[in-house]
């Protein structure tokens, strides 16, 4: 049930504006019978009402701002998540467990220009592609235990990202 902002806001505003009036028209009538009743419930009601008008685009604002936000986070998460995944695609293609001609060199290519892109897309975090960047290098120069160790460094550096 994913009810928009707009008609969350719409429908509080509503019910309290009901219960305000039905609480002044029962004071009134506690204090000073129907007249007062009405008079009560139509002021208070009224109050009720405009102040929820008048509060109604912040409120809005609000739940709009929290929902960018919440997006703004998700694709940074994403994005780093597939920054690790193409490195790591990358270093299985540099140093295959099934020894050295196990890859063919158009698909190493094809996944270092993957890796390269996803770790120059926007939106990545410079903390992100810092660490994408020193994995990539020790890949580059074939270094296998540096690049296991800097991508290891890169996932934890994902993790931090999530947590900030």
């Amino acid at each position: 049930m994913d009810t928009p902002p707009e008609h969350m806001s719409t429908r509080t505003a509503a019910g309290w504006t009901v219960a305000i009036a039905v609480l002044g028209a029962v004071a009134g009538l506690a204090w000073g019978g129907p007249f007062l009743a009405v008079a009560c419930a139509i002021s208070l009601g009224g109050g009720a009402a405009v102040g929820s008008v008048l509060s109604r685009r912040h409120m809005v604002g609000a739940i709009r701002e929290g929902r960018r936000e919440a997006a703004a986070l998700g694709y940074a998460d994403g994005i780093g998540d597939m920054v690790v995944l193409g490195v790591s695609a990358y270093r299985v293609a540099v140093f295959p467990l099934s020894g050295p001609d196990a890859v063919d060199p158009a698909e190493r290519t094809a996944r270092r220009k993957a890796a390269y892109r996803l770790t120059a897309a926007d939106g990545v975090p410079h903390r992100i592609r810092e660490a994408a960047a020193a994995a990539l290098e020790a890949i580059d120069d074939e270094r296998d235990r540096d690049a296991g160790l800097a991508i290891a460094d890169l996932m934890k550096t994902v993790q931090e990202q999530r947590h900030t």
